[in-house]
């Protein structure tokens, strides 16, 4: 998707080569991942959208948990936003068919959602590491206006990363058309660089679930805030292991193995491979919603409230009874 790590198409002549000359197909790019993509939008978007609705039902926020959850379906909504205009790319056969502003954007705020839910899942797992330990942590992070200064530097560093890509040409002309988000062979060192960020994520993630168990086997009695908590963080761990790792796990040799001027081949196997992973790597959207299900004890009760001020504010159409039932004011009238 983005210029240094788009699943770049396996299939295209050397630039400048007119279009039609490759007519090899990648069905697994063109095919599997525009169909994931249409299932995430469908189903991540409007449940983000209720997860938003069901957070704000409590008014003014003041823990810091609830910050981060926030900002972090902001981030997978921001995510969903993207996909009507990859959708159609992907359909067409890797052919952009809007401008090179687009083109920008699209690709820009797919990273920066991509990165800052990245970013969101490892401060809420630290967050519950510092509520479960036995000797609690407080820090600047566990208060409100700490959350709210780290997610502010949060879209302000992606934000900063992804200013070169859009002050830079991201659309070229391939053999199937115009290519967006797809010059990967001169941008490894942003790729190492993303997958650095991912490996330390991760490792947050992966000790504070570590914690969070130990803390909880040293403890005799244990409450629901507890175990909520290791739902919480084990969910979010669920969520790096299948969705954001497998990507970053192919990105740094899929990376290196690119050249600036691809040949009309078959896909490689870490061409395949990678595409995958781009698929699994949208659908951390669509679970995010389901871990707050299980893991916030509140969270269901405000979801069924938002749910019923949705439901009160859709117009009903009038039952079978009402209709067959004549106006009796009106018949009265027009009978005197």
């Amino acid at each position: 998707m983005n210029n240094w790590t788009a699943g770049l198409e396996a299939t295209e002549a050397p630039l400048g080569a007119g279009r039609g000359e490759c007519e090899l197909s990648d069905p697994v790019q063109f095919v599997l991942v525009p169909l994931v993509y249409c299932v995430v939008l469908c189903v991540g978007l409007p449940g983000n959208l209720v997860a938003l609705l069901a957070f704000l039902q409590s008014g003014q926020v003041r823990k810091a948990i609830r910050i981060y959850l926030i900002n972090l379906t902001l981030a997978d909504i921001l995510f969903n936003l993207t996909l009507p205009l990859w959708i159609p790319y992907y359909l067409a056969g890797g052919h952009w068919a809007l401008s090179d502003a687009t083109c920008r954007l699209a690709g820009a705020a797919y990273y920066i959602a991509t990165y800052s839910a990245i970013a969101f899942m490892t401060l809420i797992s630290f967050d519950r590491y510092c509520t479960v330990r036995v000797a609690r942590l407080d820090l600047a992070l566990n208060r409100r206006h700490g959350a709210m200064a780290a997610c502010v530097a949060v879209w302000l560093l992606c934000l900063g990363c992804a200013i070169p890509s859009l002050a830079a040409q991201q659309t070229w002309v391939g053999s199937r058309g115009t290519k967006c988000f797809e010059q990967s062979a001169g941008h490894r060192n942003y790729a190492y660089a993303m997958v650095g960020f991912f490996v330390a994520s991760f490792l947050v993630v992966l000790g504070a679930y570590a914690s969070i168990m130990r803390s909880l086997s040293a403890t005799a009695s244990h409450g629901s805030h507890p175990r909520l908590a290791r739902a919480m963080v084990l969910g979010m761990l669920l969520v790096f292991v299948v969705c954001v790792a497998p990507y970053h796990l192919t990105l740094a040799p899929w990376v290196a193995s690119r050249t600036q001027t691809p040949g009309c081949s078959p896909p490689s196997t870490l061409d395949i491979l990678h595409t995958l992973s781009v698929a699994l790597l949208s659908l951390n959207s669509c679970i995010d919603p389901l871990i707050y299900c299980f893991s916030i004890k509140r969270f269901r009760a405000d979801l069924w409230m938002t749910a019923r001020k949705i439901v009160r504010c859709l117009p009903l159409p009038p039952s079978p009874l009402e209709r067959s039932i004549p106006n009796v004011r009106s018949s009265s009238f027009t009978s005197s």
